[in-house]
């Protein structure tokens, strides 16, 4: 590929952003302004003025986004002999780095990353240590009082809102315990890999230079979404050089209840001064009507940095209102209209979306939808792994790699069942507590344990045989698939399966999990230059904490939430319950900021759209099985009258209605051969 022709077809503020090498820069990119090309022609051009692959680090949020440009890069440096530049998630980078040199925390290379489950486990198995029987809360929210202060640099009981009073104690009680816990285990969480960095690179400043001196061009797709960690760990890696690109839209910062800090972005110039700012203001995903709609909200959020989309497109269909009596007459009336158009626009189901406020919203859509035979998916539901056999299997996996890992070993011991209940399972962590060993230790010496019987403490050596046995196939990289089928067949997984669920059928759904995961092993063996069993769970663990940031839409309407929706285009998409209390949410609508968060949320819900766009909101709402009157959002008043259409379930649209009359006619038709 032609890097200066490509050059030449970017817009003129594109083409600087390209061109623009050294020093602090800016860009910020509006809502469908092309700025994934600009980043990977950027990473591309660093290569073609001659910068070493190694040296251009380009950073990100998810998984999805890291594929993404690493396929378009390559696209472009293909045959120059040069490689392809770095381009990771964050949490991926921390990992490779903290992979290498941990040990100067005095952890092992070999420490395992614990996903929600595993900290949940976690916490409970304190707690129960320690006997606390109060039962008034959520061991949810004290993970995540947990992750929020390690986020924003305070103190669990900082971290707290009024509202958490009452869980404030046990997370005092529980927040050290719980970091003891991990470093017993070699365990890390998902937030310490970055934390973590950050303090190897402050403790340890000879670390800090050679990755300094490594990664020399600096670039963070996304930066209105960083939390202060991530700042923090950006700000001393780009060092004195202060050769930084950071790329993002402040309007579109809809993470602050996760950490992200708006201030990050708002205060880029201040923090690097010299900075250059490029706007990206093109837009080459929406209509005209659309783009005006969304930065006559937008405008009105005083936090934010001057931008305005523009297309040189076509105006495009007005924004259409619908106001609904109830919830049901808005799913109902939706779905109409999502058929109505297909018919008459010939588009795919896939080519529509409905955007809520949360998932609670989807129930109504899901029932017009089913009504009408509508193809649907629902976007946030059960991670694949989150399902038990991925889980059990996970474990087996997890202590083979990381012999300390006592919490994986007590998942995988007694499943399939093999006589190692929770009492023998209580004893067996006794002693290993007293001797202080690894749990596993504590199997393979179980016979020095007088309280289990000799039918028990066989079994508990027995597995900590077969676990040896293991640790040595899984050295054969190449036949690391053909060793994990052998473990299953091992331990009968598959019957303990059949035996679990009532019918063969979800049976079977399990079974096709599980050779699925055994398949991804297997194909990670070969794909993979290098591959260990640590580096494939690696993969696991990053594919499985980023799953909910790189929501995947499947056949048919997509029912996905505002959060989900964001770097998502449709053709057609319908903004539901746009109403006081649910946008903004009546929890934001306190503050100045909450409400302009809640704004630029509903801005990313408009800017999802390309050719038609429908904000629905009901007069009434079911709330604790009563019915009450509910108030239009007051975003909706932002909106100019200009490219508004109005509808109401009183005053249907006519020439809509008797278009759907003819096209569904026509198509009863069709079906019959008439």
């Amino acid at each position: 590929m032609d890097i200066e022709r490509e050059i030449a077809r970017l817009n003129p503020r594109q083409k600087e952003a390209v061109l623009h090498t050294e020093g602090p820069l800016l860009i910020l990119a509006g809502a469908g302004s092309g700025k994934t090309r600009v980043i990977t022609m950027r990473a591309a051009y660093l290569l073609h003025r001659g910068a070493a692959a190694q040296s251009v680090l380009a950073v990100t949020f998810t998984n999805k986004a890291a594929r993404e440009m690493r396929g378009r890069v390559s696209m472009m440096v293909r045959g120059k002999g040069n490689g392809g530049p770095i381009i990771s998630t964050f949490h991926s980078l921390c990992l490779n780095i903290l992979r290498r040199e941990i040990e100067h925390l005095g952890y092992r290379k070999d420490f395992t990353i614990y996903d929600t489950g595993e900290q949940i486990s976690l916490l409970r198995n304190i707690l129960s240590d320690i006997r606390f029987h109060d039962k008034t809360f959520k061991i949810e929210s004290v993970l995540e009082r947990i992750s929020r202060s390690k986020n924003d640099y305070v103190s669990a009981a900082a971290a707290a809102s009024p509202e958490d009073d009452k869980i404030e104690e046990v997370t005092e009680r529980l927040s050290p315990k719980y970091h003891e816990a991990l470093r017993t285990l070699n365990a890390l969480d998902f937030d310490d890999l970055l934390l973590f960095t950050l303090r190897l690179f402050r403790e340890h400043p000879a670390v800090l230079q050679r990755y300094r001196d490594r990664f020399r061009y600096l670039m963070v797709d996304e930066y209105q979404d960083t939390n202060r960690v991530q700042y923090d760990f950006i700000r001393m890696l780009a060092g004195e050089r202060k050769n930084l690109c950071v790329v993002g839209d402040d309007d579109q910062s809809i993470y602050g209840w996760r950490g992200a800090h708006i201030g990050n972005i708002l205060d880029f110039e201040k923090d690097f001064p010299g900075t250059a700012v490029i706007r990206l203001e093109q837009n080459y995903r929406s209509t005209g009507h659309i783009l005006q709609a969304a930065n006559a909200v937008i405008k009105n959020n005083g936090k934010r940095m001057e931008k305005t989309l523009w297309t040189a497109g076509k105006p495009g269909p007005r924004v259409c209102i619908f106001r609904a009596a109830d919830a049901e007459e808005e799913a109902r009336w939706v779905a109409d209209r999502i058929s109505m158009i297909r018919f008459d626009g010939n588009l795919r189901w896939e080519d529509f979306s409905v955007i809520y406020r949360a998932n609670l919203f989807s129930k109504p859509f899901e029932e017009a939808l089913r009504k009408l035979r509508i193809p649907y998916c629902v976007v946030g539901g059960t991670s694949y792994f989150e399902n038990r056999e991925i889980k059990d299997l996970a474990a087996y996996l997890k202590i083979i790699a990381n012999p300390r890992d006592d919490l994986s070993l007590l998942r995988a011991a007694n499943v399939p069942k093999r006589g190692l209940g929770a009492t023998a399972l209580g004893r067996l962590s006794k002693f290993a507590q007293t001797q202080s060993i690894p749990l596993l230790e504590a199997f393979a010496r179980a016979e020095e344990i007088s309280e289990l019987g000799a039918k028990t403490a066989e079994s508990a050596e027995e597995f900590s045989r077969m676990i040896g046995r293991y640790q040595a196939v899984f050295q054969k990289r190449r036949v690391m698939g053909d060793s994990f089928k052998a473990l299953v067949e091992e331990i009968r997984y598959r019957d303990y399966i059949r035996e679990l669920y009532k019918t063969p059928e979800a049976a079977m759904r399990k079974i096709e999990n599980l050779d699925a995961f055994i398949s991804s092993l297997a194909g990670y063996a070969v794909e993979e230059a290098a591959p260990t069993l640590q580096g494939f769970l690696e993969t696991l663990a990053l594919s499985d904490l980023m799953e909910e940031k790189e929501e995947k839409t499947g056949s048919g309407v997509t029912l996905i939430s505002f959060h989900s929706a964001k770097g998502l285009e449709f053709p057609v998409v319908f903004i539901c319950g746009v109403e006081e209390d649910i946008l903004p949410h009546k929890k934001s609508s306190a503050t100045a900021d909450g409400v302009e968060e809640e704004r630029r949320l509903f801005y990313v819900g408009i800017t999802r759209a390309m050719k038609e766009l429908y904000i629905t909101y009901a007069g009434h709402r079911t709330k604790y099985g009563k019915q009450s009157g509910v108030n239009p959002s007051r975003f909706l008043d932002e909106i100019p009258g200009e490219v508004l259409q109005r509808l109401n379930h009183e005053t249907p649209d006519a020439d809509d209605e008797e278009r759907f009359a003819r096209k569904s006619l026509a198509h009863i038709k069709a079906i019959l051969g008439e």
